[in-house]
């Protein structure tokens, strides 16, 4: 009965935990972005409603309704407005920043607001560090349930809140258009918009709703002592308890979150219960003893369930995670290495000029920590920016390095050895964290390093023996002849020429073979694998190197105090220091440096100010500011993703290539002119007309042959490009009402993209679309829905893990619609209620295409319609489109293999390599005309 009981009240607490994962799982499942700062929104909530109702008197309904319903819907809106929406297709360094950014700003908002209230107008806010106890939502009672089992009114509203919210979550997802649609958006993004939903809603509704669900947990937890309170650090790590229950399930699925949360709870109660002497003899005693192994349960589990739970099997396809993400262009390819050195050598003398001359100790000694957290921030660049993965552990490589120096001095150890040592145990912990690397990737890979380094933050760091409790070790500055390191500017030349030797390494990696596989197996471990590339032993490569630059960056940290704690660097720290290089910009080794001198230089600056000769400024003793600029700094993101650096070179070629074509075109003007004033007056007289004649006769064969003239659909010139690689390189084609155009190339001539571009999903960046007389260049996929152009992607248009008659209601909204499609279609009717993803691949592809034959789209485009399927099921699909043409509406059928669409094609049409070389009707194509197309050829066009 005792265990039953601890289980069960620690189930209660898992509620809390429960609704932070509800609210993770909604808003990652359709933005596929984590928000670290979830649990922010919690204390937020909770701070408002405490003070609103407990300093100011408000009536707590009022108070629960406003803080619920208005307040933190109207951030989640906001931040979906400012930020997330415009993260889509950012990498997940970026995408994580975003997070980061609400962690840090929507607490100090209103924590700022509150205080500045409180100190302009007199309203008797308190501050956060007198608020001891927040009243629940009902009065004070405890009630005996059963023997050892006793809860509050607090825990039993929390308790039954959780539940009621959770069965309300569900049924909106269950059994609502806009649930439904939630759910499309989980399965394919794309593919929602190419059926007429709106993504973009529907994303900034889930962030609605979860921050919604956050404001309810932060409220009903902040009674409970313990484990919450109006604590910020007490929600940030209830968010990493959340965050394990939100993996268990999948990240996708909200009663699995809920049940998980809940036995998380429970088993955290059991371990803290059961884990000691009493019970396991020895071993219990020893886990007892070491604080912080019981607290960590969750985060094992964390990291056990990435192990078993969070494999990635479509992490091989390029393009499907962060790792895929294309480089930065480099914008100063056009520079001299002087110039391009230039503003470097600049930044540096303006940095070291003052800190070696008339700086006072303070500032020099923050400039030599700035130098030595950039080598930490270096490391960033090395396992994000360049090897594409995110790694959340960089603070405990640095912890690590720098407690093992100052154990190895404690024990009679001189520095150089000791830091070789500190070096090599960073890099140590950097293969082992580099193991879940083998066999996860993107967000999946950053939470198993964020697991390790809690792990490692309150289990290894908080060892006696190693940490020396809370005393830390002393880091005495060595001595190497006449090299004294205790003067502050030699340690800051020591350190910058250090800052230059890592600076150049990182460099030079890019260029080297070890980075060149770095970047394959980023870009595409498939081609990296077929190319003698072991991408488990290149991932390897990368935290081995990452951690002990770290390393190195921890231990000359230390060494400037001269003292190191086991709570120097945790993993809040790192998601700042992550972020920061992020906004400066991750990709270039010396942004990691400048941020990390702006890391340490800026709070000092805010808290003490600055005096530069008539310019002078006292600071502010508000710590909340410099988290509120931060949050601009991460809206600025989302307009600048490549970071400010990047941002800011851009400017500059776009500055320089203006100025080269106005100089281009001066001395063009300059040379006509000249040659005017030299040559005789020329004989105006009136052109032939049979040369233009000739030449219009020319052009309209050429549009003849291309699809030109009239029609349904029109494409006049269109390009299109991914990043600076442009793959359809002037389209002309015009599809003609009523008819079947069957367009044929090989794989890599670009077919996808010229589908894509036609359906809005790759913007056009040259030519026009126009469908049914109107430009629709400009317009997105959702609004060519609506006018009737269709899109059936290659690889099935069906969303796997609804059902067939969800599939179909997102079309045919009509009950009596989805009727007619089952007298059609037998076997879809017989397996209505299963999954899309269990029916065959000629049923999926009969399931994309049977909707459009009830309600009919003005133009339907199929991509590989016959892909992978049967003869016979290729047939079926055939007459399917054959029906659609006599019932009046277009079709785009875009193949591999001619033989099948060219029985129900009128016109044919050939692309090359992002040419539309020819269409013609199909009687007048040959097989030899055919054969051409796909082997490059050229061919007579009749």
């Amino acid at each position: 009965m005792q265990f039953f009981s601890i289980a069960i009240s620690g189930a209660v607490s898992g509620a809390i935990y429960a609704l932070l994962a509800i609210g993770l799982v909604l808003s990652h499942s359709t933005s596929r972005i984590f928000n670290f700062g979830h649990a922010a929104t919690a204390f937020a909530s909770a701070y408002l409603y405490h003070q609103l109702h407990v300093a100011l008197g408000w009536n707590k309904w009022l108070t629960l309704l406003f803080v619920v319903v208005l307040f933190a819907p109207l951030m989640g809106w906001a931040w979906d407005r400012l930020v997330f929406s415009r993260l889509t297709d950012a990498e997940e360094s970026t995408k994580i920043v975003a997070g980061v950014g609400v962690l840090i700003v929507v607490p100090a908002f209103v924590l700022l607001v509150c205080g500045a209230l409180r100190d302009l107008f007199g309203i008797p806010f308190q501050d956060v560090a007198e608020v001891y106890q927040v009243p629940g939502v009902l009065p004070p009672a405890q009630h005996v349930l059963a023997e050892g089992l006793v809860l509050s009114n607090d825990q039993l509203v929390a308790l039954a809140a959780s539940i009621l919210l959770f069965l309300a979550m569900w049924a909106f997802l269950r059994f609502t258009s806009l649930g439904l649609h939630m759910r499309t958006a989980v399965d394919s993004p794309v593919l929602a918009r190419l059926r007429g939903i709106d993504t973009g809603r529907v994303s900034t509704l889930s962030w609605v709703i979860s921050f919604f669900v956050a404001a309810i947990a932060g409220v009903l937890a902040a009674p409970f002592p313990g484990p919450f309170g109006l604590v910020n650090d007490n929600y940030t790590l209830a968010l990493f308890v959340a965050t394990t229950a939100a993996v268990v399930a999948g990240l996708r699925s909200v009663p699995l979150a809920f049940l998980a949360g809940l036995l998380i709870g429970a088993l955290r109660n059991v371990v803290v219960a059961y884990v000691n002497e009493d019970y396991l003899g020895a071993v219990g005693a020893w886990a007892a003893k070491v604080y912080g192994l019981t607290a960590s349960v969750p985060y094992a589990v964390l990291f056990i369930a990435l192990i078993f739970l969070g494999y990635d099997r479509k992490r091989r396809k390029a393009g499907t995670s962060a790792s895929a993400a294309k480089p930065t262009p480099d914008y100063r390819d056009d520079l001299t290495p002087f110039k391009k050195a230039l503003p470097w050598i600049i930044k540096s003398a303006i940095v070291l000029v003052p800190a070696l001359t008339f700086a006072n100790g303070i500032w020099r000694q923050l400039i030599i920590y700035g130098l030595a957290l950039g080598i930490i921030l270096l490391s960033f660049t090395i396992v994000t920016g360049l090897g594409g993965m995110v790694s959340l552990a960089q603070g405990a490589f640095a912890t690590a390095a720098g407690l093992t120096v100052g154990l190895l001095l404690a024990n009679g150890w001189h520095y150089v050895p000791a830091a070789v040592v500190g070096v090599l145990v960073a890099a140590v912990l950097g293969a082992l964290t580099a193991l879940p690397a083998l066999r996860l990737s993107g967000l999946s890979l950053t939470f198993a390093t964020l697991a390790l380094a809690l792990l490692a933050t309150n289990v290894l760091f908080k060892m006696e023996w190693f940490s020396n409790g809370t005393a830390g070790w002393s880091i005495p500055r060595p001595r190497f002849g006449p090299i004294d390191l205790g003067d502050d500017r030699v340690l800051l030349v020591v350190c910058f020429l250090t800052v230059l030797l890592m600076v150049w390494i990182a460099g030079n990696l890019t260029d080297s073979a070890a980075g060149r596989a770095m970047i394959a197996v980023r870009t595409a471990e498939p081609a990296a694998s077929a190319s003698a590339v072991s991408p488990p032993v290149t991932k390897l490569l990368i935290f081995v190197i990452s951690a002990a630059v770290a390393g190195l960056g921890g231990i000359l940290a230390v060494t400037v105090y001269g003292t190191i704690l086991n709570t120097a660097n945790p993993p809040q720290a790192t998601f700042l220091w992550l972020a920061i290089v992020v906004i400066i910009g991750i990709r270039q080794p010396g942004g990691a440096i400048e941020a990390g001198i702006i890391s340490a230089v800026l709070p000092w600056i805010m808290a003490h100010g600055f005096t530069l000769g008539p310019i002078s400024w006292g600071g502010t003793s508000n710590d909340l500011i410099p988290q509120v600029l931060f949050g601009l700094g991460a809206i600025q993101l989302a307009a600048q993703p490549n970071g400010l650096l990047a941002a800011q070179s851009k400017a500059a070629r776009h500055r320089r290539d203006r100025k080269r074509a106005e100089l281009t075109a001066t001395a063009a003007s300059t040379a006509v002119a000249a040659e005017a004033a030299e040559e005789p007056p020329l004989t105006v007289r009136e052109p032939d007309a049979a040369p233009a004649t000739a030449a219009a006769g020319a052009a309209a064969g050429t549009a003849a042959g291309n699809g030109g003239g009239s029609g349904l659909l029109e494409l006049d010139g269109v390009r299109a490009a991914y990043g600076e690689v442009e793959v359809l390189h002037g389209i002309d084609l015009a599809v003609r009402e009523g008819t079947i155009l069957a367009l044929l190339g090989a794989n890599g001539s670009g077919k996808t993209t010229l589908c894509s571009a036609i359906a809005g999903l790759v913007p056009a960046t040259g030519g026009r679309i126009v469908f049914d007389g109107e430009d629709i260049t400009a317009l997105g996929a959702l609004e060519r829905v609506e006018r009737g152009l269709v899109l059936v992607p290659e690889s099935r248009g069906v969303f796997p893990s609804i059902t067939v008659d969800e599939n179909l209601s997102i079309w045919l909204p009509s009950k009596a619609d989805r009727a007619k499609v089952y007298e059609q279609f037998e076997s879809l009717a017989r397996r209505a209620g299963q999954p899309a993803g269990n029916l065959s691949g000629g049923e999926q592809q009969m399931l994309s295409l049977a909707p459009f034959l009830v309600r009919r789209p003005r133009l339907l485009i199929s991509d590989e319609p016959s892909l992978g399927l049967a003869q016979l099921v290729t047939a079926e699909i055939m007459a399917a489109f054959q029906r659609l043409q006599r019932e009046g509406t277009t079709v785009v059928l875009v193949e591999e293999k001619a033989r099948d669409v060219l029985t129900v094609a009128d016109q044919v049409g050939a692309l090359q390599t992002g040419h539309l070389r020819w269409v013609n009707d199909r009687s007048e194509v040959d097989e030899q005309q055919v054969a051409a197309a796909y082997l490059g050829m050229s061919a007579v066009v009749h």
